[in-house]
């Protein structure tokens, strides 16, 4: 699982169906970021859970899913949220649930990683602090080679706070 870099990637054969199948699933992926407890310091105007597939040219598409196909090095995930009345800075922490340990962790063996990762390397915690755009965060991740398929999540804390989880499925999917 490797964190969200400024990479280029292709889009396999196939995978502008996938694209588009994958658009509609974006009604579920507005609902799948069920609201924190009521009276939480931070008021989320929008949360989104989205997908990002290269398009072969350099650029990314991206829809609302809770689908995120198996396309390593290629298919990211990721949320975004928008803070009503957001300050200058927030202090947030993102806990990534995984079905099973990948092969690997983007930041496994570097001491100054902001991610803290599980004994059973099944969940990534990242803790660091954001500065509001327009008053959005967001923080995404890319499929890797033997990242696990199957069911995951995502919890976002603020000051910590739940303030999103986020239900979503890596899966693989076959040619046409």
């Amino acid at each position: 699982m490797t964190i969200t870099g400024a990479q280029q990637r292709e889009l396999p054969y196939g995978a502008s169906r996938l694209l588009a199948a994958l658009g509609l699933c974006g009604s579920l992926a507005l609902a799948a970021g069920t609201a924190a407890a009521a009276g939480a310091a931070y008021s989320v105007e929008v949360a989104e859970f989205v997908v990002s597939v290269g398009d072969g040219d350099g650029n990314e598409r991206t829809v609302a899913s809770n689908l995120v196909p198996y396309l390593p090095d290629r298919a990211c995930f990721g949320w975004r949220i928008r803070l009503a009345e957001a300050p200058p800075l927030v202090r947030l922490r993102e806990v990534l649930q995984l079905p099973k340990a990948p092969a690997f962790w983007s930041g496994e063996d570097d001491e100054y990683s902001p991610h803290i990762f599980s004994a059973d390397r099944t969940t990534a915690t990242t803790e660091e602090f954001k500065a509001p755009q327009d008053g959005w965060i967001e923080n995404s991740w890319c499929i890797a080679e033997g990242d696990p398929t199957g069911p995951h999540s995502i919890e976002v804390f603020i000051e910590d706070e739940l303030v999103r989880h986020f239900d979503f499925e890596v899966k693989k999917f076959g040619n046409p």
